[in-house]
């Protein structure tokens, strides 16, 4: 199935670059986003399985590509619309782009070996310029050559912390390169050398999982992209950087060095809340407060790590509730931007009185990624803070506060643009037809009922990634 999944999806790419009709473009990019769904239902079925010999659809790809499948259908939704005054190069290279970045992302997520796995995120650098640059302005181009060349210095840091992991354990001699086997070879090597290993490759994949310290290539790509990118970027792809940070930290998490790899993660999510808690409330353009949130965000997937399986648990339910939460949130921004006509903080305001309807999504949509209930975020960081306030109360403490000024920060700033004084230039304002909404009322509809109640299946999903037991994650059954 890989196999066909890869060879149709570079021909489809291909075929997008050399037609000229753009109805057929759309067929064809509407093709593929079929195959991508397929390929998620065909996973779920082929758990278990290996395909390709550096492929295995786990329960933890299960999880992912069903996430990306929805997130992809999305965004070509919303693309439709905003390539359609596109030249034909502009739109064929968008689609193309988009097609490779799901295809790596496919690779990301299913690569069993940790070289495949980093042959495929540096895959995603390239693929995710074309459409970072998709405006041709002077700032989407200085963000894109930013993000290409601090994530290739970042993957490149990464490579480093693998080979030197593999000459200390030995298995770069015999070749056997796959988590498996570096799991069991990391039982017996110099602890001294696991840790030097584990900081470059968090530090090189950190640019891709959009936490401390190369979190700012992350925020300036979703500044300048359109917002169907942004909502892909911020989503889809900072989970391939935690898929592929979390196999490393899977095989490191069984030898000797677990315990301070666990402070290291206490104080990399600890530094990206300060960082997101500082910026936001220095932010003056609404998508930058969208991405300093999943820096927030992924900082708490981190701090939920160090607390061994059911801290893995937590995570999962974070970062695929933040999925569809932000996504969703990045997919009303841009419909904000058609009303309002810019991003600014300075000049976006009165959004309630232009747009009464799409000013409620987005206030729903900051309850639920603050975590209010019934978001499915309140579930994960409760469970959280419940583990926290058993085991480590100063950082219980720690967290509260920066998330208190986060929410702030997200709430003040969403605030302004709902309820504050409208511009004169917005008196011709722009029609938002009611289809605009359905992705948002979708999303933010998964991540209520993630709140409320989440099939055995994919709770299944989540235990065995993590290794617990079944738990409950409906707010009917927290106690």
């Amino acid at each position: 199935m890989l196999t066909v999944y890869f060879i149709t999806g570079v021909a489809l790419s291909g075929l997008i670059l050399a037609v000229r009709d753009r109805r057929l473009c759309l067929a064809l990019n509407l093709l593929f986003i079929i195959v991508q769904s397929s390929l998620a239902v065909y996973a779920v079925f082929a758990r278990g399985n290996t395909e390709l010999n550096y492929f295995t659809f786990d329960s933890l790809s299960v999880i992912f590509l069903i996430v990306m499948a929805i997130l992809s259908a999305a965004v070509f939704y919303h693309s439709i619309a905003y390539v359609r005054e596109d030249d034909d190069w502009k739109r064929k290279l968008f689609f193309f782009s988009f097609i490779l970045l799901n295809l790596s992302l496919t690779g990301v997520y299913t690569a069993n070996n940790i070289i495949v796995s980093w042959i495929f995120i540096e895959l995603t650098t390239l693929s995710a310029a074309g459409l970072i640059n998709h405006n041709r302005s002077m700032t989407s181009l200085e963000a894109t050559w930013k993000y290409v060349f601090i994530c290739s210095v970042g993957i490149a840091i990464a490579y480093i912390g693998i080979l030197f992991a593999g000459a200390a354990s030995g298995v770069g001699k015999t070749g056997d390169m796959s988590y498996d086997g570096l799991r069991i070879a990391f039982q017996s090597t110099d602890p001294v050398y696991l840790k030097i290993a584990f900081i470059l490759i968090l530090t090189g994949y950190s640019s891709k999982l959009e936490v401390f310290p190369l979190y700012t290539i992350g925020v300036d790509a979703n500044y300048v992209a359109p917002a169907p990118v942004s909502a892909f970027l911020s989503t889809a792809l900072v989970n391939g950087g935690f898929v592929v940070f979390f196999r490393v930290y899977e095989t490191m998490a069984a030898s000797a060095v677990a315990g301070w790899i666990n402070n290291v993660l206490v104080l990399t999510g600890m530094m990206s809340l300060l960082v997101a808690a500082i910026y936001m409330q220095k932010a003056s353009n609404l998508k930058r407060v969208f991405a300093y949130s999943t820096v927030e965000h992924m900082g708490l997937v981190l701090i939920a790590l160090s607390f061994g399986k059911t801290g893995i648990y937590i995570a999962l339910i974070q970062v695929t509730v933040h999925s569809f939460v932000k996504s969703g949130l990045f997919f009303h921004a841009g419909i904000l931007h058609k009303v309002l006509k810019s991003y600014k903080l300075s000049k976006a305001a009165g959004y309630m009185a232009l747009n009464p309807a799409g000013a409620l999504i987005l206030m729903i949509g900051v309850l639920l990624i603050t975590a209010i209930p019934p978001s499915g975020l309140f579930i994960s960081e409760f469970m959280l803070f419940r583990e926290m306030g058993s085991q480590q109360w100063i950082l219980f403490i720690a967290v509260a506060t920066l998330l208190t000024l986060i929410f702030y920060g997200i709430f003040s700033k969403n605030m302004h643009v709902i309820a504050g004084e409208p511009a004169v230039s917005h008196i011709r304002q722009h029609k938002v037809m009611q289809t605009d909404y359905i992705s948002q009322y979708i999303l933010f509809g998964l991540a209520v009922a993630a709140c409320l109640y989440i099939p055995d299946f994919i709770t299944g999903l989540f235990s065995d990634v993590s290794g617990t037991g079944p738990i409950p994650i409906s707010i009917l059954n927290m106690k």
